[in-house]
């Protein structure tokens, strides 16, 4: 009966078969029970059912009953459970977040941080960070609930649920819950989204809890981010374009000549000028003057490739980092700027349309370092304008122009100076096969020493100017004996330097660049000979031992040794040991390269625009 223990043992076995293993197998155990208790414990016989059937068919609907209660019951309590599982994990991987975000400053390291969270936190399978700005929209992260692949290429922005989102603030489904967008911070005119996706479910309010509690935690370190984001943007960005500042520009440049495997792969470089810029600013005001900056600078943008480095070089000068092509790939480019600018019709004076004078040099053909590689981009962009504007000219052209008359260098090194220095020190160089790359060589090496010898930073671009025009004597005497050396050349060199206007310090140097230092003068040797004119004996002297030129060719350590032999009385014993530190702390590996350059022997064919 109900007051038998047996009864009330099979009750509790259903109620742990519910506890244990769920609804169904509580119900399968009641069936069972049931029967055990009416059949086998004797409840169930004929008469007792003829005498009360209902009481019979009772217990078993009672068990039933129990087990069905039981198991919704513990159902609902597992449920429950799960849940707070889950919501223990959330608050860990909040805290987690919360520790992250604090501790970190970089925008792409918090973004990553962020969207990671949001795909495990929810049942989502891809997930973006997306910042909304007045440039439109931009992925700046992506993660997989797997963490292995990244978002699929085919998974368009939909611009219009992200715009539905950052203008109300308020969390956007799709319309089969497939997707859901939800703004985490604005700040400085720009809204961060988490936009998440998947493919099999559907997103539920839980999902949105989920990134609710999520925004919580990160609003605040996201939008000290972004103003932390744009605060360095404003510093490398320039305000007008929104191209890359001069300043940035330079440490782009650096970095990429620091690189490796800089000697591996080649670099090329372009400087572009706004044609008649001026009488744009003079006639029609500055408004106008800026919107064809901006206008050139959509341009320019938009022909490059995306890894090319586009900047505001300087008023109405760009400039353009070419990675990874070389001088012939540049030009092309060159071609299709120049092009472009055509096509789009920019209006600047009555009349007459936006052109562009533009420069192309390259590494390692046309410089050895950042410096000598922006001089040459900056003297071929000289030619350019030179030759009648609206054009590209390429570093090579101008040294083929100087080459082709002694006459031609003179002049035009006295009309332009420093403009042409560069190329005319290529060209200089050209005149021999055993001297091809020997000045950019020269400049390398006497920059090292000069600021190893108190050289101060002013003078030191003196030095490289008298560095880069030593030799230029040569280019009005014959060639000497073995094809290096011609006697005389540094006093023909102070001529052609002097009639260019150059300081007075350069002149010096270029015309004593051979003096010993113990040649015998009546107010001794250090007063009479120039620290420049010192340091470039040494310089060549160095160069030509570690080039192979007349000799074998030594390596940096044995052609030290050997300078050193001279020291106190070839040349300045201060400026040997200046030398020394340079070789010793590695100062010269960085610029130099392995072997002479080959010469140039005539500029390439224009290349027309592909």
């Amino acid at each position: 009966g109900f007051n038998s223990p047996f009864f009330l043992a099979l009750f509790l076995a259903v109620i742990t078969t519910a506890v244990r293993f769920g609804a169904t197998a509580s119900f399968l155990s009641a069936l069972v029970i049931s029967l055990l208790y009416l059949f086998i414990g004797g409840s169930f016989t004929p008469a007792n059912f003829y005498v009360d059937p209902n009481a019979t068919i009772g217990k078993m609907f009672l068990f039933l009953v129990v087990a069905l209660s039981t198991g919704y019951m513990t159902r609902e309590l597992e449920r429950e459970r799960r849940a707070a599982v889950e919501r223990a994990a959330q608050a860990d991987s909040l805290r987690e977040l919360s520790m992250n975000l604090v501790s970190d400053t970089d925008i792409k390291d918090i973004f990553d941080v962020l969207v990671d969270h949001a795909v495990q936190m929810t049942t989502a399978e891809h997930g973006r960070v997306i910042v909304s700005s007045q440039d439109g929209f931009s992925v700046v992260a992506a993660a997989n609930r797997d963490g292995k692949e990244a978002v699929p290429e085919a998974e368009v922005i939909d611009e219009h649920q992200l715009g539905q989102a950052a203008g109300s603030g308020e969390a956007v489904f799709s319309s089969d819950r497939k997707n859901m967008v939800v703004p985490i911070a604005s700040g400085d005119g720009a809204t961060v989204l988490v936009s998440l996706s998947q493919a099999t479910g559907v997103f539920t309010n839980q999902d949105l809890f989920a990134v609710d509690a999520l925004t919580g935690s990160s609003a605040v370190p996201v939008a000290n981010a972004l103003r932390y984001q744009r605060s360095r943007q404003e510093a490398t960005t320039d305000g007008l374009t929104g191209l890359v500042n001069a300043r940035e520009f330079r440490r782009r440049l650096d970095a990429a000549f620091a690189r490796p495997d800089r000697r591996a792969v080649p670099l090329s470089l372009l400087l572009i000028d706004y044609d008649h810029f001026k009488s744009v600013n003079d006639q029609l005001g500055h408004q106008h003057g800026d919107l064809v900056l901006q206008m050139g600078a959509r341009i320019v943008r938009a022909t490059v490739r995306g890894q090319d480095v586009v900047a505001r070089y300087g008023g109405d000068e760009l400039a353009v980092i070419v990675a990874d092509a070389n001088g012939a790939a540049a030009q092309r480019l060159a071609y299709r700027i120049v092009d472009a600018v055509h096509a789009a019709a920019v209006s600047t004076i009555p009349s007459q349309h936006l052109t562009f004078s533009v420069g192309v040099a390259s590494y390692p053909e046309d410089g050895f370092t950042a410096t000598e590689l922006v001089a040459a981009a900056d003297q071929a962009l000289y030619l350019a304008k030179r030759e009648g504007k609206d054009r590209p000219c390429t570093f090579p052209q101008l040294v083929t122009e100087l080459e082709l008359a002694d006459g031609n260098l003179v002049t035009m090194l006295a009309e332009a100076g420093p403009q042409v220095m560069v190329a005319v020190a290529h060209a200089v160089d050209h005149r021999s096969p055993i001297t091809q790359g020997h000045s950019s060589r020269v400049v390398a090496i006497a920059d090292a020493i000069g600021r190893r010898a108190g050289v101060s930073s002013s003078d030191i671009e003196n030095l490289r100017a008298a560095a880069f025009l030593h030799d230029v004597g040569h280019m009005t005497l014959p060639a000497g004996g073995d094809g290096f050396e011609a006697p005389g050349h540094p006093e023909e060199g102070e001529k052609i330097v002097t009639g260019a206007k150059f300081p007075g310090d350069v002149v010096a140097a270029v015309r004593h660049h051979h003096d010993r230092y113990d040649a015998a003068k009546s107010d001794g040797p250090a007063a009479q000979t120039p620290l420049m004119a010192r340091i470039l004996a040494v310089t060549e002297r160095y160069e030509a031992l570690t080039a192979g030129r007349g000799s074998a060719r030594l390596t940096p350590s044995d052609a030290l040794a050997q300078v050193k032999e001279g020291s106190g009385t070839e040349f300045d014993p201060a400026v040997v040991d200046a030398l020394g530190r340079a070789v010793q702390d590695g100062g010269l590996e960085l610029n130099l390269p392995d072997i002479a350059l080959p010469a140039v022997s005539s500029a390439p064919e224009p290349v027309p625009a592909t």
